[in-house]
């Protein structure tokens, strides 16, 4: 569920023994004890990345939650490994885990689907008023494999995660595997999500938090929209043309800036009820059939096994 991340420390003046603690822990336990041109030691420990400033007492530690604890991050995350993991990590950085505050963080799933995932992120439109953009492919992809709706604070991301693997010579498991997730690039949104002044380490785990991020996951998937076939039957002209620009974002920021309020919100909320209507007579994609599921589970414990 969780993967990459930014934690930020402030070691406590009135601890004495919290830097040497630092200096000795495993994480720091490579470093040379020289600060670079900036002042900060670095270091590598399992695939994440440790800035301290001794001047400041300040540092950081960034990279994947799920790689630290697996050693990559193309499985599940269940509960009770991230909850070990960030455990783990405390103990490594020879510090309580309520030091360290999250700044940012990728939340997202791993979804086994049935099929190739290119069509469906090919589909992608929109996520409310953010347009989906293709990223360059990687070396050795002739296409692109991720997709991302940008926002202020925080983007949603769909790739192709199995594909990525393989490129990589990375484990993955057989089939396909869609990674969706919501990468969140400031503290804010984290804080409105889980309803905390401060989020840190030792917050992750707790089931509220869990909660509170599977929910966001729902929301904001139920919030992006994807090119589907039209279902005109039945429709006035009028209607058939609201329903074929309903996903047109560009379309209705032009109309909301040269029509009158009441106009455009009229024709704008018709547009999402005939789309809306439209979906609820379509077979549910099978990708929101696996998306469900693995939401499901994960919100009734997921260190069970899937569902069928």
């Amino acid at each position: 569920m969780y993967d990459n991340q930014h934690l930020h420390f402030l070691l406590p003046a009135f601890d004495a023994g919290a830097e040497q603690r630092l200096a000795r822990s495993p994480a720091f336990a490579q470093v040379s004890g020289e600060p670079d041109s900036r002042g900060r030691l670095r270091a590598s420990y399992r695939g994440l990345r440790l800035d301290y400033v001794p001047a400041t007492r300040w540092g950081r530690v960034r990279g994947s939650l799920h790689t630290f604890a697996h050693g990559h991050n193309a499985g599940r995350f269940t509960a009770s490994e991230i909850e070990a993991a960030c455990a783990e990590l405390s103990e490594v950085l020879a510090m309580p885990a309520e030091w360290l505050t999250v700044r940012r963080l990728e939340v997202g799933l791993n979804l086994s689907v049935p099929t190739p995932p290119r069509p469906f992120l090919e589909s992608l439109i929109s996520h409310k008023k953010s347009l989906f953009t293709a990223l360059n492919p990687p070396a050795g992809a002739a296409r692109p494999l991720e997709y991302c709706a940008f926002h202020s604070a925080y983007r949603l991301k769909f790739y192709d995660k199995g594909a990525y693997a393989r490129l990589k010579g990375e484990p993955h498991p057989p089939g396909h595997l869609l990674r969706y997730e919501l990468v969140y690039t400031q503290a804010r949104p984290l804080l409105t999500a889980t309803g905390l002044a401060t989020l840190t380490l030792a917050d992750l785990p707790r089931p509220p938090v869990r909660a509170a991020f599977l929910a966001q996951l729902r929301l904001q998937w139920n919030l992006t929209h994807r090119r589907t076939p039209m279902d005109y039957t039945g429709l006035p002209l009028s209607d058939s043309a609201l329903l074929h620009a309903a996903n047109d974002v560009a379309f209705w920021e032009a109309m909301r800036k040269t029509q009158p309020r009441a106009t455009y919100k009229r024709n704008r909320a018709r547009a999402m009820q005939l789309l809306q209507q439209g979906q609820q007579r379509t077979e549910a994609h099978p990708y929101e059939v696996v998306f469900t599921r693995e939401l499901e589970n994960r919100e009734k414990g997921d260190d069970q096994p899937l569902s069928p």
